[in-house]
């Protein structure tokens, strides 16, 4: 698939999963990006960080509920009481133990639940694209950030690839293994990591990589003013309904700043390609479906319908569920429609690809 195509369908995921709290809708978002992972071509290194992502995503879902137990929380429905210190009413209203109630341990997987959506959407893009791919397929405008976030994809698979080697070449050694010997396997592969980005970014600024003239004044203060017309937007639209109206009127504002930017930045640097990857009609209806579902979602949470929050601190009861939220939650899985339906490489294809990889360079 086309870079743009998994970029586009990460943040339709992000979007979705933070525009609802009712565990159902998570819940089929989450078996959405699962059923994509399990499909997703993932080789090498990718295969490594997507099982490191689930693992971190696991944790986080532990912690998020261990740490909702050790503060103690609010309801109806008490668990059991974790004993604590007393701790004074001017600290804002911390607590350090106390009676653990259902809704918080709701409360807590909900946002365990985003979380991992989140996480498992991210590791699939890292393993199933290269970052060489997505930085050849970034707009000119954005070269400089695409940059940034290609040396960003390549630090997790490298640095959990240097943490495999370094487990394995000390256990050819001897060394004991456990929970204590972890400082000596994580030290060396961080250190490892900073080194090699350091290289690259000598060599990169020796060969002049990524060098363009600066934008004139007015165009990166027109990208800078952008940002507090949309916070003041946002303010106006969702505290203030009387003017909704110039909430608008600023959000066309920002857009239209944004855009001259954009074209200022487009014409100030000129890239060159060897070769345009096109992106196929399948896979623009299958990103128009992602915009649709996450805008859709989005416009049910602002509009109120379909069930889409849900506070269990209301007397802990069960959330709703409605056929169309859902309906655009398992839309995110259209990924997984044209994996299915694209034909696998030929076997003899694939040892020579594999062949030709594992012969070492003259």
């Amino acid at each position: 698939m086309h870079p743009a195509s998994w970029v586009g369908w990460v943040l339709a995921v992000m979007a979705a999963a933070l525009a609802t709290t009712n565990p159902f809708y998570l819940a089929v978002i989450l078996l959405a990006v699962v059923l994509v992972a399990v499909l997703a071509p993932r080789e090498g290194p990718g295969v490594i960080s997507f099982r490191a992502l689930a693992v971190f995503g696991g944790v986080m879902f532990a912690l998020s509920l261990g740490i909702a137990a050790i503060n103690g929380s609010y309801g109806d429905h008490i668990l059991f009481t974790i004993p604590g210190p007393e701790v004074p009413s001017w600290l804002g209203g911390l607590r350090l133990g106390g009676p653990v109630s259902a809704e918080g341990l709701a409360g807590a997987a909900i946002r365990g639940l985003a979380i991992l959506c989140i996480l498992f959407a991210y590791g699939v893009f890292n393993g199933a694209v290269s970052p060489h791919r997505v930085l050849r397929s970034t707009p000119a405008a954005l070269f400089q950030a695409s940059l940034v976030v290609t040396v960003g994809l390549t630090l997790l698979p490298s640095s959990v690839e240097d943490l495999r080697r370094v487990r394995e070449m000390r256990a050819l050694r001897g060394a004991p293994g456990g929970w204590r010997e972890l400082p000596a396997l994580v030290v060396p592969a961080i250190v490892g990591g900073l080194e090699r980005s350091l290289r690259l970014a000598e060599a990169m600024e020796a060969r002049g990589y990524g060098a363009s003239p600066p934008l004139p004044a007015a165009p990166r203060l027109a990208a800078a003013a952008s940002a507090p017309l949309l916070i003041a937007a946002a303010w106006l639209w969702f505290y203030e309904t009387d003017w909704r109206p110039l909430a608008a009127l600023l959000t066309f504002a920002a857009a239209a700043l944004l855009w001259w930017w954009w074209r200022a930045a487009s014409r100030a640097r000129a890239v060159s390609r060897f070769e345009r990857e096109p992106l196929p009609a399948a896979e623009r209806a299958g990103l128009a479906v992602a915009a649709g579902a996450a805008l859709g979602l989005l416009a049910l949470r602002l509009t109120g319908h379909g069930a889409l929050t849900y506070n269990p601190f209301a007397g802990l009861p069960l959330p709703g569920f409605e056929p169309l939220p859902a309906l655009l939650a398992a839309a995110l899985a259209w990924p997984a429609v044209l994996l299915i339906a694209r034909p696998a490489p030929a076997r003899g294809a694939a040892e020579r690809d594999g062949r030709l990889a594992a012969e070492p360079a003259p």
